[in-house]
């Protein structure tokens, strides 16, 4: 069976690496990059089974920027399901965190997790997405 590909967007090469660690120890392959515009790229190409991507980057919206523009693809790769992970919540204080499925509709995610990453609640996301 082939391994499921997981595209890793963070501009913190410790977060990939995290990634990286977790996921690979339960069979997925990891892709990273560390800007949305090499993972478009990427995904022109590709698709991938799940996107885990930082909401602040570069740019204090180009996590948001970025899934915008995968969702506006004209073929499957529009529903790809979407991890948005951040550390705005710890960092700045502010809870950005969706309350509802609703509020995950509308920033057009599936999950979101907050930074600093717990491995359990990454995996478990990440099992829930590809049934």
């Amino acid at each position: 069976m082939e391994k499921k590909i997981i595209m890793v967007v963070d501009d913190d090469r410790d977060v990939q690496e995290f990634c990286r660690i977790v996921l690979e120890r339960e069979d997925y392959r990891v892709v990273t990059f560390s800007s949305s515009e090499s993972a478009l790229e990427f995904l022109t190409t590709n698709t991938p089974s799940i996107i885990i991507t930082d909401l602040m980057m570069g740019g204090i919206d180009e996590g948001i920027q970025f899934v915008n523009k995968v969702r506006e693809f004209n073929d499957e790769k529009a529903k790809i399901p979407i991890i948005m992970i951040t550390g705005i919540n710890s960092k700045l204080g502010y809870d950005i965190s969706p309350r509802s499925e609703e509020e995950k509709k509308q920033m057009k995610i599936d999950e979101f997790i907050p930074k600093p990453l717990n491995p359990k609640q990454l995996i478990t996301a990440m099992k829930k997405l590809t049934r």
